[in-house]
């Protein structure tokens, strides 16, 4: 009932967002699917650190980027909830 919930909350959310949220929405998404989080005491391996890196490359290729202003953007939001 909480996952209910919870993709309840994200969809009104996602709905009424602007760019700038959903830049962060599509962004978590994406690192979601192309990582594995590595539990807390097990080190990253070198291919999974290199596979972050060309990731993070190919968004800065694309300028899949966020500006000094969008980020101040985010920072207010965090502040406000």
């Amino acid at each position: 009932m909480e996952a209910y919930r919870l993709r309840e909350k994200l969809l009104r959310e996602i709905t009424d967002a602007d760019e700038v949220l959903l830049k962060i929405v599509e962004d978590a998404i994406e690192t979601y699917h192309h990582t594995r989080l590595p539990i807390a005491s097990e080190p990253m391996s070198i291919e999974q650190y290199n596979r972050e890196l060309d990731i993070s490359l190919e968004q800065i290729k694309s300028n899949d980027v966020f500006t000094e202003e969008e980020v101040d953007e985010i920072i207010k939001r965090w502040g406000k909830r």
